[in-house]
């Protein structure tokens, strides 16, 4: 008679450790980083946690996976613009529209000046429209933009502009900025300036400002 095998000892679970608030920013730090020079499929979790210096699986004990990860780094990264819109939006209504229109353009300069990946995230998705793009713009972009689109219209309405259209100016505008502060490599080569130092900031800021706001002026008559 053979005797019964001897009862196996049971694992204990793996136990979770515990959530470090200091983890999680170095994580979100070094996905930022990946995710704009990278972009979302070619990014990679692996170097996410190198750059951060956690070990990758403890990447899924803050994140349930990738897209999660993506969508709070996209989230994060507009957080100062959506901070600095509803700090003063109250001013930007009682004010006449040109100044508001200029006031917008200067918080959107310097917002990409100092977070110029946020742009490159847009940017990255752009080039391969998908449901993040639409996530993008229905949750961070669409709110941005009415805000300029608001200003426009009532500038029109005031007779304070010409009749444009909208989405072209804002869109030039846009363009002249993201471009010009998340393409140092480039414009540091040409011209030998960098596009992030103070007194670049500032020189592209004000000339912006005005190049749109006297573009947009109705001619004398």
């Amino acid at each position: 008679m053979t005797s019964p095998p001897p009862p196996q000892r049971k694992r204990a679970p793996r136990q979770r450790p515990e959530l470090q608030p200091n983890l999680r920013e170095q994580i979100l730090t070094a996905a930022l980083g990946e995710f704009a020079s990278a972009g979302f499929d070619a990014a990679s979790i692996l170097r996410i946690a190198a750059a951060a210096g956690v070990h990758h699986p403890h990447i899924y004990y803050y994140f349930k996976n990738k897209g999660e990860l993506w969508r709070e780094v996209a989230t994060r990264a507009f957080v100062p613009l959506n901070s600095a819109i509803e700090e003063g939006r109250p001013l930007l209504d009682q004010v006449p529209p040109l100044d508001a229109l200029g006031a917008a353009i200067r918080q959107f300069a310097l917002f990409s000046a100092d977070n110029p990946r946020a742009g490159l995230i847009v940017a990255r998705e752009t080039l391969s429209p998908g449901p993040r793009l639409d996530w993008l713009i229905d949750a961070l972009l669409r709110p941005l933009h009415q805000v300029m689109v608001t200003i426009l219209e009532r500038a029109i309405a005031e007779g304070a502009i010409r009749p444009v259209p909208i989405p072209s100016v804002i869109q030039t505008m846009i363009g002249a900025v993201v471009s010009y502060f998340s393409g140092g490599a480039a414009l540091r080569k040409l011209y030998d300036i960098e596009t992030l130092s103070p007194p670049a900031i500032e020189t592209h800021t004000e000339f912006l400002v005005e190049l749109i706001l006297r573009g947009l002026r109705k001619p004398r008559t």
